[in-house]
This record gives C-alpha cells, structure tokens and sequence, in this order.
C-alpha cells in the first residue's frame, strides 16, 4: 500500500535494461527492510532487480481501470538510490470495499494462473486478518484500510513480480517496528495496526526507534505470503539480481528503503532444487470412473505436477485409492480446494517438500520428436524423447525406431 506523503524528484540515470534471458531455475528472494515495506516499494524494488518489467508492470495497471498508471522513477533518499512508484489514480471512482470483490476483480485481471494464485494468497492473508481483528466472516470484510484502486494495483503488481522473477522461497532481515498512532476510519489504531501485527506473527523485528506506520497491511500480508525464513538457505548461492525501492515517506537519518537480492543455488546440481506441494488423501466411496474423471481434471490444473493414485487396504480391510498430487507451492491452497471439489474425500493432508530435478534443456530433436536432455551429477548427459512425440510415430517398432534416432547424439 502507498503512504500519501510529499516527494521531491530527482532525475537519476536509469539502470540499463538489457534482453538477456533471467536464469532457469527457481530463485531465493531475500529482504532487507531498512526503512520497513509497503506494497508500492516492494513492487518498486522488484522492478528495480528487472527493470525489463517495468512495461509489463504498466501494461497490468493500466488494465486495472480507466485512468489508473504507473510511473517508474529513479530517485535518492538520504544518499541511498533506489526506485520510486508513483501511481495515478482516477478522480472520482472509489475502489472495491468487500473481500468478494476484491477477489472477483483480481482473478479476472491476473494474466495468468501463477499470478493469480499468488494474488488471491496475498488478499486472502489480509482478509483472514481482518475478519479476525473485527471479528465478522471473511466474506463480510469489508476493507477500510485498503479501499481504493492502489491496493488492487499493489497485489497484483506484487504477484507479477513475484511469478515472473520465478520466486521460490524467501528469507528476511528484521522486519523495523515503528510506533505510534495512526488514524483510520475505525479511529485512531496503535502501529503497527492489529490486522498488520497479526500478519506479521513468526517474523523477526527490530525497534530502531523511528516511530511511525514501518509496515503496511499490505506489505504485511506480501510477507506472510512468501512465509520467509530468517537467513540465506545453507550451500553455495550465486546472486544474480539486486533492487532497491523507495518509499514516499522521507525519514530523518535514514533511507525509506527496501532492498531485495535474488540467488540461486551456485552449482549445478543445486540449481535444479526447489519446494512444491504435496497433497495426500485417500477415496473409498467414489467408483473408479467418476474418480477418473475428477484426477484427468485435476492434471489439467496448471497449478498440478503431477497426480499418483495407488491401490491400497485401509481400516476395516477396505480397498481404498491413495491419492498423492504434486503441486506449485504457491497454489497448496487451489489444488486442495479442487482436490475437495472434484473427489468425494473428506480430508486431507498438505505439506511442502523440496525436490531436486537433473538440469534439463529441450530440443525439437529429429524428425519432429522433441528430445530432453538431462544432466547427470557428475557432468554425463542423457537424452529422452518425448512420448507424445513418439506416439505419432506409428506402431512399437516405428516407435522404437523413432525414439533411437532421436536419442542418438549427432
């Protein structure tokens, strides 16, 4: 969320924007909250690291509704450069209130599923909060604090980043405090405000004695959905792209700054590590069809790695089907709700598990099959073609002539 204070500009440089292709692999995202977060430095410090999203990031807002844009610029505070957001909002229409609203609006905007899952975690966070602080369902929110077009623009800006920056996992440095009051339609609210304090709940702080609203709900709730760990994951990291965002409020002595690094593991082997989800459950009164049908619609997800069914014996000698779907990480939360929607279970069980994948490059191969290749620990490399490939080969021996040509290295 955006503080509404006055800035001075300043013109700086802008930082090259160059076209080389950001790495493979997922990225560690770690936070260095100087001066605190808000929606608009986090997305500011993101686009900083990528300045080649900056017009994707204006595309998105711009979609938000009439008169709504961004504006990227570089300035200085207390000796520190880093990028500021400005964000032009339209005089008269007021923003969605209610949390049904705000979630109908960012599922239609989010130019894809990964960020749409990202952005409904984000307000999902915030409206939970709320509820709680106030003490009414999720769907009676009704969002004081945030009502207006530059938070819808802050979820969403903020899921692009994250989506497109291949974001991983998190850690964080001490989050700062602050003090104080502040004044809210509700009246005058101690800072941190109660929905933020509770979204901040298992993070570190620090009191640097600077009063004042240091954390946003907004950047609150961005934090509590990339669920960071309070250092750098152990083993070699490369860093590959630094940001550094700009709040609007100016501080005496020091810069109103965030600052983000994203690494990735240095070797090789490392590189292909990253976290999914894991939903597990078991079917014991579905019939075998209609089960067929709800996991086929299941893969279809593009949230969904992968769904394992195994026939197994369960309490009182019943045959059941254990089910195991593989998921992104920042969609546990989707892939269940659909795991409870398309099967008749009435449970389950979620967690997260880091997997390691061999590197991989992909080829259209020969012959129209596309090929992997994949690179073993100690350096060897394999080749496999592709089955749907294959399958337009023609019978088994076409097959398996197919497949030879196009895993024999040239």
């Amino acid at each position: 969320m955006h503080d509404h204070h006055d800035h001075h500009e300043t013109a700086i440089p802008q930082p090259e924007v160059t076209d080389r292709p950001r790495p493979a692999g997922r990225a560690h995202l770690h936070l260095d909250p100087l001066g605190g977060i808000a929606g608009d430095m986090f997305i500011a410090a993101m686009l900083d690291a990528a300045p080649d999203l900056i017009p994707e990031a204006q595309d998105l807002a711009a979609r938000i509704g009439p008169g709504i844009g961004l504006k990227a610029q570089q300035q200085r505070d207390s000796g520190m450069r880093g990028l500021h957001l400005a964000l032009t909002l339209p005089d008269s229409q007021r923003g969605p209130h209610h949390y049904a609203d705000y979630r109908d609006l960012l599922a239609k905007l989010a130019p894809d599923a990964g960020i749409r899952a990202r952005a409904l975690d984000i307000l999902l966070r915030l409206g939970q909060t709320e509820a709680s602080v106030h003490g009414v369902t999720l769907e009676q929110v009704h969002f004081h604090e945030i009502s207006d077009w530059d938070s819808i623009a802050d979820i969403l800006l903020a899921a692009l980043c994250l989506e497109r920056l291949q974001v991983g996992s998190a850690s964080t440095a001490p989050l700062p405090l602050g003090g104080g009051r502040i004044q809210t339609e509700h009246g005058q609210m101690p800072v941190p405000a109660p929905a933020t304090l509770m979204l901040m709940r298992g993070l570190p702080v620090i009191d640097d004695g600077i009063p004042g609203e240091r954390v946003t709900p907004t950047g609150a709730a961005i934090m509590a959905h990339l669920a960071p760990a309070l250092a750098l994951p152990d083993g070699a990291l490369r860093l590959d792209q630094v940001g550094h965002g700009l709040g609007t409020r100016r501080m005496q002595g020091i810069a109103n700054l965030l600052r983000v690094g994203l690494w990735r593991k240095a070797d090789a082997e490392a590189s292909a590590q990253d976290v999914v989800g894991v939903i597990a459950f078991h079917i014991d009164d579905q019939t075998p069809e209609d089960l067929a049908v709800g996991l086929d619609r299941l893969r279809a997800m593009p949230e969904v790695l992968d769904v394992l069914q195994v026939p197994a014996i369960g309490k009182k000698g019943r045959m059941i089907t254990r089910i195991e779907v593989i998921c992104r990480r920042d969609a546990i939360d989707l892939v269940a709700r659909a795991a409870l929607s398309e099967t008749t279970t009435i449970g389950l069980r979620m967690r997260q598990e880091t997997r390691m994948i061999l590197p991989r490059t992909q080829d259209t191969g020969t012959g129209g099959v596309g090929t992997k290749t994949l690179t073993r620990p100690d350096g060897t490399r394999s080749i496999k073609a592709e089955m749907d490939d294959l399958g337009q080969a023609g019978d088994h021996a076409a097959r398996q002539r197919a497949r030879r040509q196009a895993e024999t290295p040239d």
